[in-house]
């Protein structure tokens, strides 16, 4: 196998907010039910040496996430590093910490940032636990945007929607809420629900095909989506109605019977089946294991603490999953989006 196109850090598993739909820090999240020993193990200088390796390969850029990654010690040691090596990056976050490295990120500026906004403001505060949440997203986005103004740096800028139960009403103001942040693009994407037949059935599969435990699942463990699909489907139609120059970025191009089996049938798979993460991704966790699919982090194809990247990528447990994956998904991959990482093209 050749070195993974896509790389993702998961630089730390803190975060400050209690989002409901949110597998790690939910009610029911896997990290704040220390379901798994998630703690940060990876020195800077682990991280740096990763970034040694993937630069002598052609990538495109690096993803750094959490968990909130503005919370790890050593972010920004780390962004300068990585675009000191002339790689693109690519950071998703809550957007709550930008405002204590805003001068440093535009001085960088060769990067992308994604922020998670949930709905307008009260609707968004309900669903991170915090009120203020959203006012602290939009004046810090305004921070950037002057800063870039009067330096001439540039970082591009997206809003993630992530639809559900608890939001999905809201759907058709989010074009406004974008406006209103000065963002000229957003991301929908339907969040990830496992009744437990399901997560059983996951659980199963690892264990007997790769001695591995199943955590990630719990995260997301609730037995219906909470979605009526048709106030949903009038949401979608305003939401596309309203767009009016503001992109629609297509990371999982559902169709309308598609989200209906989504939110409808959680059995059943929607959208693509294959998964070209097992052939082009690799995303290092906290502890420095490493895996294929940034949301269900469970099946480690080895530590790079003690190895490399390529080391891993090219190993027997990398071989074994890979080839496992590519005859058929596993229960949790019916409603996956992290595999349409892999599909992204410039």
């Amino acid at each position: 196998m050749e070195f993974p196109e896509f790389i993702s850090f998961t630089v730390t598993n803190a975060c400050n907010l209690r989002c409901r739909m949110c597998g790690q820090w939910s009610e029911e999240g896997y990290v704040l039910n220390r379901t798994v020993d998630t703690r940060t193990r990876m020195r800077l200088a682990d991280w740096k040496r990763l970034v040694d390796e993937i630069a002598a390969h052609k990538i495109r850029f690096i993803l750094v996430r959490g968990g909130e990654p503005f919370m790890y010690r050593g972010i920004m040691e780390l962004l300068n590093y990585i675009h000191g090596k002339g790689i693109a990056l690519s950071v998703d976050s809550n957007g709550m910490f930008v405002d204590k490295f805003a001068d440093e990120l535009v001085r960088i500026s060769n990067m992308h940032i994604t922020f998670s906004v949930d709905g307008p403001e009260e609707v968004h505060d309900r669903i991170r636990g915090i009120k203020g949440s959203f006012r602290k997203i939009k004046d810090n986005i305004a921070l950037l945007n002057d800063l870039e103004a009067k330096t001439g740096g540039r970082i591009s800028k997206s809003i993630c929607f992530t639809i559900s139960g608890f939001n999905y009403k809201c759907l058709g103001e989010m074009p406004d809420v974008a406006r209103s942040m000065s963002i000229r693009s957003i991301n929908i994407v339907p969040y990830y629900y496992f009744p437990e037949q399901a997560g059983k059935i996951y659980e199963e599969e690892l264990k007997t095909n790769f001695n591995s435990t199943a955590f990630s699942w719990k995260g997301f463990h609730h037995d219906e989506s909470g979605v009526d699909f048709d106030t949903f489907r009038e949401e979608h139609a305003k939401y596309l109605a309203g767009l009016d120059g503001i992109e629609n970025f297509p990371f999982l191009p559902l169709t309308e019977d598609e989200y209906r089996k989504w939110f409808e049938d959680v059995v059943t798979p929607v959208g693509v089946t294959r998964c070209l993460n097992v052939e082009n991704l690799i995303d290092i966790q906290p502890s420095g294991e490493a895996n294929f699919c940034v949301d269900f982090p469970d099946y480690s194809i080895g530590n790079v603490r003690e190895s490399t990247i390529e080391e891993l990528w090219d190993g027997e447990r990398s071989a074994r999953f890979r080839n496992y994956r590519r005859e058929k998904p596993l229960s949790v991959c019916h409603r996956c989006g992290a595999k349409y990482i892999a599909e992204l093209k410039e």
